[in-house]
């Protein structure tokens, strides 16, 4: 099927339409009123059945995984005979121009401008020697996603096995020996991260992650902020930014309610880098580190040796994060 607008197929728009949801940090209000994030924006499909494989969306604080699907149209849908094609069962999103049927499925519908999609095709893609490397849209969110519900996977198996409180302990000792592992580290690291330690229990992170655990934090947007100001010993901070990204985020997704899980997870993906990754600069020049959310895609994308599959439910499945995370689930939309 073409478009009205210089006769674009759905087919030549895919790359745009997967283009304007590859930005994480982007909040999405549906015409029904749900507000969705795409946390990944999914895998073109070459071959027959949905459009987009594996995209993953946070839908009331729940990360559901799915397939997408692409119309100019809702009606069709019916039209495709999609409705009599089990390979479209897996879809939890249906993107369209124009939202001109009700059906009659366990789906969301997300309409998009079509001059906006058309405007992205022509500046983006419909120069070959323009074209974007598909790995900052697709790859880079993937590894980003993985990343953090493994670590956070990580954090609720330790609270299962020791409890919140040496949970805190047990992270931060684990990160700050990675931390001080790597190579070009101050040498005064041993009693730095001796401080960190004794002050760990009483620190307004171990605070703030009680105060989760029993519900009683509203804003946690402000809570961060605070605690990237205040400093746990005499840290700098990067190093405590590192500690909240790698420590407080992941115990803080395993305590959250709806509300506040949905507050981190905007945190993670919209927060500035404070500096560029030498390592990564070297690894992936053309690709930006401008939000932490990149930078710890590529790192995940080199913890795997680029021998990993990047399929998303594959990844997460090896890691166990199905079994552990009550907030995340594949298949279609409640």
């Amino acid at each position: 099927m073409k478009s009205n607008n210089n006769k674009i197929s759905e087919k030549e728009l895919q790359k745009a339409v997967q283009f304007y949801l590859s930005d994480p940090s982007k909040i999405i209000e549906l015409d029904d009123g749900i507000k969705i994030q795409v946390l990944s924006p999914g895998r073109i499909n070459p071959n027959e059945g949905p459009d987009f494989l594996e995209m993953a969306l946070l839908v009331n604080s729940k990360i559901i995984i799915g397939d997408a699907e692409f119309h100019f149209a809702s009606s069709n849908w019916i039209e495709h005979s999609h409705n009599d094609d089990e390979r479209y069962n897996s879809v939890i999103l249906h993107i369209v121009f124009k939202n001109d049927a009700k059906l009659d499925r366990k789906f969301l519908t997300l309409v998009l401008k079509e001059e906006k999609i058309i405007d992205i095709y022509k500046e983006k893609f419909a120069n070959p020697k323009k074209n974007v490397d598909i790995f900052s849209l697709e790859e880079l969110q993937n590894y980003s996603l993985v990343r953090l519900l493994r670590h956070t996977t990580e954090a609720q198996k330790v609270i299962n096995e020791k409890g919140l409180e040496q949970a805190i302990i047990h992270l931060t000792k684990d990160f700050l020996d990675r931390y001080y592992s790597k190579k070009r580290r101050p040498f005064y690291k041993e009693e730095q991260s001796e401080a960190i330690m004794r002050n760990i229990s009483g620190s307004l992170m171990s605070q703030y992650l009680k105060l989760l655990s029993l519900n009683e934090i509203e804003s946690i947007a402000d809570n961060l902020v605070q605690l990237l100001k205040t400093k746990i010993a005499q840290e700098g901070l990067a190093l405590r930014r590192e500690i909240i990204l790698n420590v407080f985020l992941p115990l803080a997704l395993t305590q959250s309610n709806e509300e506040t899980r949905v507050q981190l997870f905007i945190w993670y993906w919209s927060t500035p880098s404070l500096n560029k990754y030498g390592v990564l600069s070297r690894e992936f020049p053309n690709l930006p580190q401008n939000f932490l959310w990149q930078q710890q895609g590529m790192l995940e994308y080199i913890k795997e040796l680029q021998t990993n599959t990047s399929v998303i439910s594959d990844a997460l499945n090896q890691y166990g994060v199905t079994d552990v995370l009550e907030f995340l689930h594949r298949g279609n939309i409640d």
